[in-house]
């Protein structure tokens, strides 16, 4: 294992010591944990809160007082639909607010959101559909043809769908309609087919089912090396999230505004984006994920921006003179953030008055998507922040599977409230990855290379699944991936790199697709030039055997480097 630091602090166990608690108010533990659903904590920390702005969509303002109406509406039509307690609704929609509706009402009738992603192949959307059984279909107009095509072969009875402008002001659907060409699409003709205003207009009692242990959303995992899977979060394990930021340390505070620009059908969207933020009373600025790009969003001025590495960077490497004064916090997660994209982010940041660090969180969507935090008083650069407040966060040897100390490299594994109930009907993924350890808790392998430090910080080298297999001196040695890629960003030729193995015949070649800092210059002189650098600055095994050029990595429906896409482009690289 590679030794990083040594420590002397306590054991040295980061399990046994938790260092990260010295960062949190002593009363936190004392508060009392939520017994709820979402709607009712949602509620219950608003109810002072009636007057202000929840959600701000193009033109359109909705008080929290107004949201929690509009919640409980719903819920009443869904009532009139036939919606039991338990039953999985999918909902296959964007960021609008008939989305965050019906996702709170379905919560308040103890039903479960299968949330969908839109962009996902139609054969991919008909077997998430079939197997969670879904009688109902919630989407969108402009996705009405997708879902037409697969409806026949699933038990959907009635597909309702909303127009994705219906909430915007009539000045901004003129504009779009007439800028950005977005136009409402008929109803889909099919009596199966119901418009959101024909959904709305039936009613029924609708009562409000507490169970805080029953599930109350099921999110897919991304997919970017592997097939997706639906994991199963309850009542609890997602208001804990709330929970632990409420009573830990957060980067924002109420009433300021939060541009909302990850898709509630991801686990980070629905929980760190949109549930987070609204329990503690933010304004939220709901945009369309993925058609408005981060400098547009910038007009707006919102106080609180928490999206994907990448975004961030294309905006530090466009380097436009913008005033980001009004920015408080700024942060990112769900994909590895190297040191050099870092500090070019927060560079331009500094230069354009904006927050002095990017809060880089870490977690994944089994665990609620955010199991550490950063803010301005608990940084350091380069890492994953710390372990929430009833999060604890260690390191495992990769052979032994006994706890690492502080500074020794392993396998990052998690032990949290959040940590999901299972993968839905897939007890033999649930089993590889949570796992009882000695101390009789309950912790799920991420699959991630990493190590924490004395100071409780939690440092992430990359995927264990990526590594490649050299002959070297006599032995075969495993090099991952990270450790190379980091070498190769210190070179001035090259912007942005990610290696992909591949195993050829009885050996594992290395592929390194490069963004490179001069796209202008020749393919033979920028090649020899970095191999020049590998061979000055690398020793043999760790050297790529051949480079590809790219201006841009591929990516998955939820923004994250698409290694799949790569790996099939080692087919024409040389």
């Amino acid at each position: 294992m590679k030794k990083v630091e040594n420590s002397n602090t306590l054991t040295g166990y980061p399990s046994i010591d938790k260092p990260w608690l010295k960062y949190y108010p002593k009363y936190g533990h004392e508060t009392p944990l939520p017994n709820c659903n979402l709607f009712e904590y949602l509620k219950m920390h608003n109810e002072d809160n009636q007057e202000n702005t929840a959600l701000e969509f193009y033109g359109t303002f909705v008080s929290y007082g107004l949201l929690f109406k509009k919640i409980e509406r719903t819920a009443q039509s869904l009532s009139a639909l036939g919606i039991k307690e338990n039953e999985i609704v999918s909902v296959c929609m964007l960021n609008t607010p008939e989305t965050i509706y019906l996702i709170y009402a379905l919560n308040m009738l103890g039903a479960v959101a299968n949330l969908i992603c839109p962009t996902s192949p139609a054969e991919e959307m008909q077997n998430v559909i079939t197997e969670c059984n879904s009688r109902f279909i919630f989407t969108l107009d402009i996705f009405q043809e997708k879902i037409a095509a697969i409806v026949d072969k699933t038990d959907i009875q009635k597909v309702i769908v909303a127009n994705l402008n219906a909430s915007m002001s009539l000045t901004t659907k003129i504009a779009a309609a007439v800028f950005k060409k977005l136009k409402t699409v008929k109803l889909f003709k099919d009596s199966r087919f119901i418009s959101w205003n024909n959904f709305l207009s039936q009613t029924a009692p609708a009562k409000n089912i507490s169970n805080p242990d029953a599930v109350a959303a099921i999110v897919y995992t991304g997919g970017t090396s592997g097939n997706s899977k639906g994991v199963e979060l309850t009542n609890q394990q997602i208001n804990m999230i709330a929970w632990q930021n409420l009573n830990g340390v957060v980067g924002f505070k109420r009433n300021q505004k939060n541009a909302e620009l990850l898709p509630f059908f991801i686990a980070y969207g629905l929980i760190v984006g949109l549930h987070v933020p609204c329990i503690i009373g933010v304004h939220q600025l709901i945009r369309l994920p993925m058609t408005e790009t981060l400098n547009q969003v910038l007009k707006h001025k919102p106080n609180i921006i928490i999206t994907i590495p990448n975004a961030w960077y294309e905006l530090a490497k466009a380097d436009k003179n913008i005033d980001l004064s009004f920015l408080v916090y700024a942060a990112t997660g769900g994909d590895l953030l190297s040191p050099a994209i870092e500090e070019k982010i927060v560079n331009y940041f500094k230069k354009q008055n904006g927050p002095s660090i990017l809060a880089n969180g870490y977690g994944m969507s089994e665990v609620g998507a955010q199991a550490t935090t950063s803010v301005k008083e608990i940084y350091k650069f380069s890492t994953g922040g710390v372990p929430l407040l009833r999060n604890i966060i260690a390191a495992f040897d990769l052979e032994t599977g006994e706890e690492l100390k502080y500074g020794e490299e392993g396998e990052l594994c998690i032990h949290s409230p959040s940590l999901m109930k299972d993968y839905r009907n897939n007890e033999e993924a649930t089993n590889e990855v949570i796992k009882i350890h000695k101390d009789g808790l309950k912790w799920i392998h991420t699959g991630d290379l990493g190590y924490i430090d004395s100071d409780g910080f939690v440092h992430v080298s990359g995927r264990l699944k990526r590594f490649f297999i050299r002959t070297w001196k006599g032995g075969v040695k495993k090099v991952f991936c990270p450790i190379v890629e980091q070498q190769l960003l210190k070179c001035p030729l090259i912007e942005n790199c990610i290696l992909v193995p591949k195993t050829i015949g009885i050996e594992h070649k290395v592929f390194a697709f490069i963004i490179p800092t001069d796209k202008s210059m020749k393919h033979d002189d920028l090649i020899n030039s970095i191999k020049a650098y590998c061979n000055d600055n690398l020793e043999e095994i760790y050297r790529p055997d051949y480079f590809k050029f790219l201006d841009k990595y591929p990516l998955t429906k939820i923004n994250k480097i698409n290694f799949r896409a790569l790996e099939e482009q080692t087919e024409t690289t040389i």
